[in-house]
């Protein structure tokens, strides 16, 4: 026989049925306006596509959700990695961390194309797949180091001085990719210090990823001009 549990509140095991009422609004309200925050590690390479030109994807997300989101700058990344940290309300927080994900995805999709798992992110020679890269190997090819030591190295080389604007691009630009694409710190010599006709660069990474911004800055040399807004990192 079937026994019904709906009028004697018993429980299909005998015991007492629980009742299971959501918890008043008011003490949600009260939960989702306690203040948190939430530290993560984003990828360094695609930094640049989820903060957007002139930093207009973050800044809207800052806008709409009224948390306070931060960056790390170029001198805290570590092994690829930069943090953010997102802090306000809890539900600013969650909305503030949901958009956040979002922009990832299609910096990622950007990047490599939809669908493409992260480590099969790599190019020609295990380089890092991007659109600088892409147009680096049609103007000089890229032969990968073979040094796997994961010890961070300093390296110093020079520039002609007439090629910095190059280096740098529109606003930084360019020398922001690389950066991030290199995963490496990156010092150029300002215009003060500067004696004679070339222009000292400071890199520093491993090894593997010294070599890749040291052939990328002399890749951005042979490129035209206008490089920063034909690699998609400005628009006009």
């Amino acid at each position: 026989a079937v026994v019904s549990t709906q009028s004697t509140g018993m429980s299909p095991r005998g015991g007492r049925a629980r009742s299971r009422s959501p918890p008043p609004r008011s003490i949600l309200e009260e939960f989702m306006r306690e203040d948190i925050t939430k530290e993560f590690m984003l990828d360094n390479a695609i930094t640049a596509n989820v903060i957007g030109p002139k930093g207009s994807r973050i800044s809207a997300i800052r806008q709409q959700t009224t948390a306070i989101i931060k960056i790390g700058d170029d001198d805290s990344v570590a092994e690829g990695k930069r943090k953010m940290v997102i802090s306000g309300t809890l539900k600013e927080v969650m909305w503030a961390f949901n958009a956040v994900k979002r922009l990832i995805k299609d910096a990622e999709d950007e990047i490599r194309g939809p669908g493409v798992p992260g480590e099969a992110l790599q190019g020609q020679g295990g380089a890092p797949v991007s659109k600088m890269m892409e147009q680096a190997q049609t103007v000089l090819p890229f032969t990968p180091s073979e040094d796997t030591s994961e010890e961070p190295v300093d390296k110093d080389i020079t520039i002609p001085n007439k090629n910095v604007g190059q280096v740098l691009g529109r606003r930084a630009a360019i020398i922001s990719e690389i950066r991030n694409t290199s995963n490496c710190k990156i010092i150029i010599e300002k215009d003060g210090e500067v004696v004679g006709d070339d222009r000292k660069i400071k890199i520093t990474g491993k090894p593997k990823d010294v070599h890749l911004a040291e052939y990328l800055i002399s890749a951005v040399q042979m490129m035209p001009k206008d490089a920063s807004y034909k690699l998609g990192l400005l628009q006009h």
